[in-house]
C-alpha cells in the first residue's frame, strides 16, 4: 500500500475509472487505476498503477492494430506447448521477449504476430521452427491434441456402412458361350 505524499496517511483507496483515448481515429475505453487519500482528498497514481495503466493502453492499441493482446500471446504460447524461453528461441525477439509480450511491457512486431498465428494454424511450420531452434518436437505436447474424441464414440462409427439390398446366388457351373 502506498502512503499519501502530501499528508503521509495510509488511508488510501484504489479505484478504477474508464477513460476514453483516441488511437488512429478510434475511441477506446480503457479502465485506468488511480488512488485517493481519504484524509486529504489528494488523487494520485502510484508507480505500479502507471505500469498497469500503460499495459492496458498498450493492449487496447494492439486490438486496433489487429495484433494479439498480451493474454492472447500467453494463450497462444501455452497452446503451442512452449515455455517463454522456448518461444523466444523458436520465434526470436530476445531472451525475455515473451515475458515482456505477456505482461504488455512491450508490443510484438507485426511480423512476430503473424508468425505466431501461422504456427497456431500449421503444425508443420512450428515443427520446422522447433527443429531450427534445436528443440525436439516430441517434447512439445500441443494442447489441442488432448481434445480429440475417439472415433468409436460416434454413433455413425458403429453403424454398418453398407446394407444388403439384393442377394443373388451364383451357380458354380457358369457357361460363357
Amino acid at each position: 500500500m502506498t502512503n499519501c505524499k502530501l499528508c503521509k496517511s495510509e488511508n488510501i483507496v484504489q479505484l478504477d475509472d474508464m477513460e476514453t483515448i483516441t488511437y488512429k481515429g478510434t475511441d477506446l475505453s480503457v479502465s485506468m487505476e488511480y488512488s485517493i487519500c481519504n484524509d486529504c482528498g489528494r488523487e494520485f497514481v502510484s508507480k505500479q498503477q502507471i505500469l498497469n495503466n500503460d499495459s492496458r493502453v498498450r493492449d487496447a492499441k494492439k486490438s486496433v492494430d489487429g495484433l494479439l493482446t498480451s493474454s492472447e500471446i500467453y494463450h497462444a504460447r501455452t497452446s503451442l506447448g512452449l515455455t517463454q524461453e522456448q518461444a523466444s528461441l523458436v520465434f526470436g525477439g530476445g531472451k525475455n521477449a515473451f515475458s515482456k509480450y505477456e505482461r504488455a511491457e512491450v508490443s510484438q512486431s507485426a511480423a512476430m504476430d503473424k508468425l505466431i498465428r501461422v504456427c497456431l494454424k500449421h503444425q508443420s511450420v512450428l515443427n520446422e521452427l522447433l527443429e531450427e531452434a534445436g528443440i525436439k518436437s516430441s517434447s512439445i505436447q500441443l494442447s489441442y491434441e488432448n481434445n480429440v474424441i475417439p472415433y468409436p464414440k460416434y454413433k455413425a462409427a458403429n453403424q454398418p456402412m453398407f446394407r444388403t439390398v439384393k442377394s443373388v446366388e451364383v451357380s458354380k457351373d457358369v457357361s460363357y458361350g
